[in-house]
């Protein structure tokens, strides 16, 4: 039963760069430089025409972002491919859903995090680099098989301070933070309308912070080191804990 999990887990983790590979937005965002973008920074692309101080504003909410990063859990490593889009017809073309202000795209070949300068803030850079750094050092295939959604999104919020994110645990409850450890597929993850995934992300960082508080941010990176090694998520940070 167990290998039978795995491999519906796989197939699944496998049909979703398969579909985005295919995808107009893949080709956009993989032939940015042919697209009217030029390179900005080290990996980073913004259109041709973008004013300078537009240009400033995106490098420096990028390198506060990766500031942040450090300050909590140590200096990232990541170079995700980062597309700053300067409207949202622009990051519709690369991805982007309506009203999101950025993504991390994650597939087998690289990752790709795209910013809508129409939204944008340091909280969202902070979360969607947050992605590419987990990312990269966990690979994409033990990332998509042990990595629980819920995880994912929750360590990431912990560095995005907007207003939705910035709550009580304690007014969350210990039931709820139960129910979001089984959304542990972006499917289950995303269901609902705009305030149950709301709720989704409040939850997650509430669970997410239970586990750095026994295991403390600044050994994430070697927690997630045993996990691309081989290790099972249960056995690199614990089981869930038992909550009234």
């Amino acid at each position: 039963m167990k290998k039978f999990i795995k491999l519906v887990l796989f197939a699944s983790a496998l049909a979703l760069p398969v579909r985005a590979l295919c995808s107009s937005a893949w080709v956009a965002r993989a032939f940015v430089g042919a697209q009217g973008y030029v390179q900005i920074d080290d990996g980073v692309y913004a259109a041709r025409d973008l004013p300078l101080e537009e240009r400033r504003r995106a490098l420096t909410a990028l390198h506060a972002a990766r500031g942040r990063i450090a300050g909590t859990f140590g200096a990232p490593v990541a170079r995700p491919t980062t597309i700053i889009a300067a409207n949202d017809r622009e990051a519709a073309r690369l991805g982007l859903a309506d009203d999101v202000p950025g993504t991390a795209f994650i597939s087998p070949l690289r990752t790709e995090v795209v910013l809508n300068l129409a939204h944008f803030s340091i909280d969202v850079t902070a979360h969607e680099l947050v992605h590419a750094e987990v990312a990269q050092r966990l690979g994409f295939w033990t990332r998509a098989v042990k990595l629980p959604v819920w995880f994912d999104e929750g360590v990431a919020v912990q560095l995005d301070r907007r207003e939705p994110y910035l709550i009580d645990c304690g007014a969350v409850g210990g039931q709820r933070i139960r129910e979001v450890r089984q959304l542990t597929t972006v499917r289950r993850f995303w269901h609902g309308d705009g305030g149950q995934i709301v709720r989704n992300y409040q939850a997650a960082k509430c669970a997410a912070a239970d586990v750095l508080e026994r295991h403390p941010p600044r050994t994430l990176y070697a927690s997630l080191a045993r996990l691309a090694e081989g290790a099972h998520f249960d056995d690199v940070f614990g089981p869930e804990p038992i909550t009234p």
